[in-house]
């Protein structure tokens, strides 16, 4: 037996839907979704919109179902439907229907979130995704929504997803268990013109049973910054030399749909990772280059970094153990060479360890980098920091080597063999001297 059985007027059913003692939400929302499909008359209305409230006129009061279809963009969009009882002005509030998404990339350095990071060449880069859940979706039978992530080819998937829920109030919600609420896969064929890394698929209606205060999702994984990885060598601005990482959110948005196959879908969202090179010059006093220097590249701890050679002059930071590696580069008849994949805001150290022949070593060069970049996330501008006020621009170091000897250091064994050299001929001078004047006297 139906409720309605006894109805004979709209009026009645309204008073059936109203009687919270007997009618739940999910009861209207099963019964808005079941009219909206039922509708008599499809006529459309215009609505007029001032400072984003709209305002629809109606010919007669009474009884209207009020379907919101889509959004303004015609992508990010969720049907919900209202019945509202219209006998003069009403104003209506809809509640958040649909999910969003944020991503960002976490700053190795300050441990911050935001749309850049910059890393070295082997670093593991962190990401989180961060989704809301709707506010209602009582009208579904079933609410899934999908987190889609494409990495690119200089950054390699870890596989080591976790996930964190919250409340509305911002309160970490624990202990959770993902389980069956979430599905992880790889390269959706449903989505063919956007590649992802990897999707996760959560069951909304089913994760509300187990956790009803969750708010919003957290997705948190990392990724290896790998050989591929671009790197800034060019000139400024250049927006192609970065790292991107890109993911948006597809959504069940129509309750009346049953096959599934009805979404809507965030705009994408990018962050951008960033890793820089170093160029070396070795020239003499007068600008000529110089082969045969020997240089390692050290980090804070004076601690020498390993490096692939991938061209000629050209070497890039290791990633793990890689055979072949070698702990210093040395200069050809260019004496230029380019270190890849090197971080920002992190101290080196570039020592000379045998200087070309006839030549005294440089001085050990201390360097970071700094980088500026414009609200579209493009780098403006890089500068060496080396101990001077401001630094020097651009990522190119010139290392001088000055002719000529210099004495060991004091104390050393060349010294002290120079010295018992030198003391043997004062000493010889003194035998000579006695001698002869032995020879004189006599």
């Amino acid at each position: 037996m139906s409720q309605f059985d006894s109805a004979e007027s709209a009026v009645d059913v309204a008073k059936i839907i109203s009687d919270a003692d007997h009618w739940t939400k999910e009861d209207t929302a099963k019964f808005a979704k079941a009219a909206s499909a039922c509708i008599i008359d499809n006529k459309s209305v215009t609505a007029y919109e001032d400072n984003g409230e709209y305002t629809i006129p109606l010919p007669n009061a009474g009884y209207y179902l009020v379907v919101d279809a889509t959004e303004n963009n015609g992508v990010d969009k969720a049907n919900s439907a209202l019945i509202l009882n219209v006998s003069g002005t009403t104003n209506v509030t809809p509640k958040r229907t649909k999910p969003t998404l944020t991503k960002q990339i976490k700053h190795n350095e300050s441990d911050t979130w935001g749309d850049v990071g910059d890393n070295a060449i082997g670093d593991d880069v962190e990401f989180k995704i961060t989704t809301t859940i709707p506010s209602d979706v009582s009208a579904y039978d079933k609410y899934t929504y999908t987190v889609r992530d494409q990495l690119s080819e200089g950054l390699t998937f870890n596989n080591n997803l976790t996930y964190k829920y919250y409340d509305a109030s911002g309160n970490e919600i624990t202990p959770v268990t993902v389980g069956p609420n979430t599905t992880v896969g790889v390269d959706d064929p449903s989505t063919a013109d956007f590649k992802e890394t990897f999707y996760v698929t959560f069951d909304i209606k089913e994760l509300l049973k187990k956790y009803p205060n969750v708010d919003k999702i957290e997705t948190l994984y990392s990724a290896k910054l790998n050989e591929n990885a671009n790197v800034v060598t060019g000139t400024l601005p250049n927006s192609k030399d970065n790292n991107p990482n890109t993911a948006y959110l597809t959504y069940s948005n129509n309750p009346q749909d049953t096959t599934g196959k009805e979404k809507g879908e965030t705009p994408k969202v990018t962050v951008y990772d960033w890793t820089f090179s170093l160029v070396g010059n070795k020239v003499d006093e007068k600008g000529e280059p110089l082969a045969g220097a020997k240089f390692q590249l050290r980090n804070v701890h004076g601690d020498a970094i390993r490096l692939v050679k991938i061209a000629d002059n050209v070497y890039r930071l290791e990633i793990g153990s890689e055979a072949g590696s070698v702990d210093y580069i040395e200069t050809d008849a260019t004496g230029k060479f380019t270190i890849k994949g090197i971080d920002d805001q992190t101290t080196y150290k570039l020592v000379e360890t045998e200087a070309p022949a006839q030549y005294n070593r440089a001085d050990p060069y201390e360097f970071k980098f700094d980088t500026t970049y414009d609200p579209a996330n493009t780098l403006q501008s890089i500068r060496m920091l080396d101990g001077t006020d401001s630094g020097t621009s651009g990522s190119t170091v010139k290392i001088i080597n000055q002719k000529g000897g210099s004495l060991p250091t004091t104390g050393g064994i060349g010294t002290q063999i120079f010295y018992g050299v030198g003391g043997a001929i004062v000493l010889g001078a003194g035998v000579l001297l006695i001698a002869k004047k032995r020879a004189k006297n006599d």
